[in-house]
C-alpha cells in the first residue's frame, strides 16, 4: 500500500499485536480491476466446479480451526470458546454454500400451451462487502462462499479494528486454489466505505454494522445504483412475566446479555420485569457475579468503548437508577492494559435515560 499502515490493538492488554496495509481509493480500483480481470474466467466455470474450490476452502477452515479461534480471540478480545463457536459457524456457512447445486438451479414453466418461462440466475459480476468488527471470522462468510460459489468476484473490507482474520481467510482461499483478483481484501475506514459504495465497476454492496452507518451506506450505494443489503444494529428487549421459571430465566437472560461481551446483535440488552419478577432479578445478580472478567467474559472492543459503556451507566446513576451489579473500573490481572467492563446489572431504570 502506498497509505502506510494500520495498526492492531488487542483489546486484551491494549497492546499493538500487528499492523497492516491501509488502503487508498486508487488500491480499491486495483482490486476492482483485477477482479474484473478474472470474472470472465472464474464465471465461465460450472456451479460445481466453483463448488469444490469453497469445498476445500472449508475443509482448510477445519484444519485450522484452533489456530483461527485464537486469532479472533486475540484481535477481537472474545473467550477462545466463543471464537471457536465462531469458526464452526464460518465452516456451517462453506457447507451450506457447497449445497448451491441444489438449491439455484434453473426453472422451466410451461405457462401454456407451446410458451415456456425459464428461470436462470447469473452471476453479476465484482461485489463487495463491509464486515463489523465483533464477527470477524463468521460474518465474511456470511458472503464469501456464496459469492464465490455463484460465480462472482468478491471484494472484503473488514472493520479496521480487526483486519487479521480477513487476512488469514484470504490466505486459506488461496491455498484452496482461488485465482487471483477472484477475492481481495481492502483495508480502511470510512474514505473505503464510500469508495466502495461510489466505484462505478461495483455491483453490489453488503453491510454489516451500526444502523447510523447502514443507512448511509444504503443510500450512497443504491444511489449510485448498486444492489445493496444493509443490515444494522439489533439490541433485543426481553419481556419477564411473573410465571416464567426463576432459573432458566435467569440463567438465559445473563448468557445472553453477556456473550461476546454483549457485542452482538442477539445480545438482550433490557429486560422488562412486569409484577412479581424480583427473585428473579436476585438470581440474576448471582448468575452475572460469576462471569469473571478475562476468563469466561471477554473484553469490549477498545478503550472507547469502554468509555462510553460506563458513561452509561454512570449517567443513569445520576439519574437515580440503582447498579445492581457493577463493572466499572474492572482491571484484569496481568492484562492491566485491556480493555474489561464486568457484568453490570442496573434497575430503576427509566425510558428517558440513554442507557435504556
Amino acid at each position: 500500500s502506498a497509505s502506510g499502515k494500520l495498526e492492531v490493538i488487542s483489546p486484551l492488554d491494549g497492546q499493538v499485536i500487528s499492523a497492516v496495509p491501509l488502503s487508498a481509493y486508487s488500491e480499491i480500483d486495483e482490486a476492482v480491476q483485477a477482479a474484473r480481470n478474472a470474472f470472465k474466467g472464474w464465471s465461465a466455470l460450472t456451479l460445481k466446479e466453483r463448488v469444490q474450490y469453497i469445498f476445500r476452502y472449508r475443509n482448510l477452515l477445519i484444519r485450522d480451526r484452533e489456530s483461527l479461534a485464537e486469532l479472533v480471540h486475540l484481535e477481537n478480545g472474545k473467550t477462545v470458546d466463543e471464537a471457536r463457536a465462531e469458526v464452526d459457524k464460518s465452516i456451517e456457512l462453506c457447507e451450506f454454500a457447497c449445497s448451491m447445486p441444489q438449491i439455484v438451479s434453473s426453472e422451466v414453466q410451461e405457462v401454456s400451451r407451446g410458451v415456456e418461462c425459464r428461470i436462470e440466475r447469473k452471476p453479476i459480476g465484482v461485489v463487495a462487502s463491509i464486515a463489523p468488527f465483533n464477527f470477524p471470522n463468521m460474518v465474511p462468510n456470511w458472503t464469501i462462499p456464496n459469492a464465490l460459489v455463484l460465480g462472482n468476484c468478491l471484494i472484503l473490507k473488514p472493520s479496521e479494528i480487526v483486519p487479521l482474520s480477513a487476512l488469514r481467510l484470504a490466505e486459506l482461499l488461496k491455498e484452496a486454489g482461488v485465482p487471483d483478483g477472484v477475492f481481495s481484501v481492502v483495508n480502511g475506514g470510512r474514505e473505503i466505505v464510500e469508495g466502495i459504495c461510489d466505484h462505478p465497476d461495483i455491483q453490489a454492496v453488503t453491510f454489516v454494522g451500526s444502523t447510523k452507518v447502514a443507512k448511509i451506506v444504503y443510500i450512497r450505494a443504491t444511489s449510485n445504483l448498486k444492489r445493496c443489503v444493509a443490515l444494522g444494529g439489533a439490541k433485543n428487549h426481553l419481556i419477564v412475566m411473573p410465571d416464567a421459571n426463576l432459573e432458566m430465566t435467569a440463567s438465559n437472560v445473563v448468557a445472553s446479555m453477556s456473550g461476546c461481551a454483549g457485542q452482538r446483535c442477539m445480545a438482550a440488552a433490557v429486560m422488562i420485569g412486569v409484577d412479581r419478577v424480583q427473585p428473579i432479578i436476585d438470581r440474576m445478580c448471582d448468575e452475572a457475579r460469576k462471569l469473571i472478567p478475562g476468563e469466561n467474559l471477554g473484553a469490549v472492543i477498545s478503550k472507547e468503548s469502554r468509555s462510553r459503556i460506563e458513561a452509561f451507566i454512570n449517567e443513569a446513576e445520576q439519574a437515580g437508577a440503582k447498579v445492581l451489579v457493577d463493572g466499572r473500573n474492572t482491571v484484569v490481572p496481568n492484562k492491566e492494559g485491556g480493555f474489561y467492563v464486568g457484568p453490570t446489572i442496573v434497575d430503576y431504570v427509566t425510558a428517558d435515560m440513554r442507557i435504556a
